[in-house]
């Protein structure tokens, strides 16, 4: 049986490392249109491309492990059946079952690993990205002038240029709008212009022809001024057209390890438990108030039975804000706690997935009894859109409170692997499953 086991997993091995190299490349792909906006539009250096890249690997790495578990499998019990080896195997009088058994295992020390991966070094490479990409963002807001499009990048701005030429670095059609003091704006529009940086290029400077400068005053509209130029100069500075690296304590929930969201969670519900106890303080009071022996009015209220009634009612229209806005504050806390809830439950049913992965794609190959590449990755593709549409629909339920964050990132892998059991018990006992799947 030794000899088994390390042969079923190093047939394994191989197709594992290829579709994870596969599907991580794939998803590199799509991040590629994007970094090359950052080359041509920023200016940027191909080793922060580089170090970019490799901080997005982090989060594609957490996704395309348990995906390669499901390829793997697939091609690999898909060619064992096509060469007749899991006939041979079950004709020697040995169960299906004893041969997930080192998969199985080798599925859980993966498993172990990516949860720790996702726990202890994912948030850390996260949030470095989303300083990497900020910092990326910030620097040279010239070159993302786009013509035609309202540019608001520059704090104190909003300039909007019809057509720029960056190779002599000549505008035309120029808008820019001064909102540093927001109830006195002014405008100044030209009719073609020169831009350029200064001061290290921490500053952007305009030069103006033919045009207008517009003054409003929103207090005083009377106080409206125009001025006309021939030549205008107008310096924007603190832009930046150097990369600098920031820092920042601030971290995101995906860049929060489970000890920081365990903590966001608790303090939350400590949060919540001041605002129940208001409530039932509002409630205990006015309803000793009702069901007192005497009503107790102000004294300047007649105790009359319209004038009663308006006291009784505006005195409920009081209570229901009050518990309204307490609830409120409840409401808001419980979205919180939900938020990160799941993504706790995330780090871990995630790299769980690589048993529902193993579980449902080994009965398939053998029913499907080929083991080809497009057979693997036709498969594969209808089991990841199923379950990451499982993911993301059961994440959206939870944020408006509907399921659990529980059933929310689980759901997928319980009825994923509810479902490869049933195959897998089908497959066991030579039961017919479907039409299709017979000779």
């Amino acid at each position: 049986m030794k000899i088994l086991n390390r042969y079923i997993l190093r047939e394994h091995i191989p197709p594992f490392l290829f579709s994870v190299f596969i599907i991580t490349f794939l998803l590199i792909l799509e991040t590629i249109p994007k970094i090359v906006d950052m080359v041509i539009d920023k200016d940027i250096s191909f080793i922060i491309v580089l170090e970019l890249i490799f901080l997005n690997l982090a989060w594609m790495t957490a996704l395309s492990v348990p995906m390669g578990v499901l390829v793997a499998t697939l091609l690999t019990f898909g060619r064992m059946t096509s060469d007749f080896e899991i006939i041979a195997i079950k004709t020697s009088g040995i169960n299906l079952m004893r041969i997930l058994l080192p998969l199985l295992i080798a599925a859980g020390v993966l498993t172990f690993g990516m949860i720790q991966f996702s726990d202890k070094l994912l948030p850390v490479l996260n949030h470095e990205a989303r300083m990497l990409s900020g910092d990326i963002r910030a620097m040279r807001p010239t070159l993302i002038f786009k013509p035609g499009v309202f540019i608001t990048d520059v704090e104190g701005y909003i300039i909007l240029i019809d057509h720029i030429d960056h190779t002599t670095s000549e505008i035309e059609g120029v808008r820019i709008t001064e909102t540093r003091n927001p109830g006195q704006p002014r405008i100044t529009v030209a009719k073609s212009g020169l831009m350029k940086f200064i001061d290290g290029g921490e500053t952007i400077q305009f030069t103006l022809y033919d045009g207008e400068i517009h003054m409003l005053d929103s207090k005083e509209p009377a106080n409206y001024r125009k001025l006309d130029f021939k030549e205008h100069v107008i310096n924007v500075g603190g832009v930046g057209s150097e990369f600098r690296r920031s820092e920042s304590s601030f971290k995101t929930d995906r860049e929060m390890n489970i000890a920081e969201m365990q903590k966001v969670v608790q303090n939350a519900r400590n949060a919540i438990v001041p605002f129940y106890q208001k409530i039932d303080k509002t409630v205990e009071s006015k309803l000793d108030f009702l069901f007192s022996d005497t009503l107790d009015y102000p004294a300047d209220t007649t105790a009359t039975d319209s004038t009663a009634l308006a006291f009784m009612r505006a005195d409920i229209k009081t209570i229901y804000q009050k518990i309204k806005r307490d609830s409120d504050q409840i409401h808001d806390q419980k979205i919180l706690i939900n938020k990160y809830k799941i993504e706790i439950y995330k780090k871990y049913s995630i790299p769980a997935a690589s048993f529902a992965f193993l579980l449902i794609g080994a009965p398939l190959a053998i029913l499907t009894r080929r083991g080809g590449m497009g057979i693997a990755v036709s498969i594969s593709i209808v089991i990841f859109t199923v379950f990451w549409g499982f993911l993301i629909g059961g994440e959206d339920l939870s944020d408006r409170g509907i399921i659990s964050p529980f059933i929310a990132m689980w759901g997928a892998n319980i009825l994923t692997g509810a479902a490869g059991l049933y195959l897998l018990i089908k497959v066991i006992t030579e039961k017919p499953l479907f039409s299709f799947f017979r000779k």
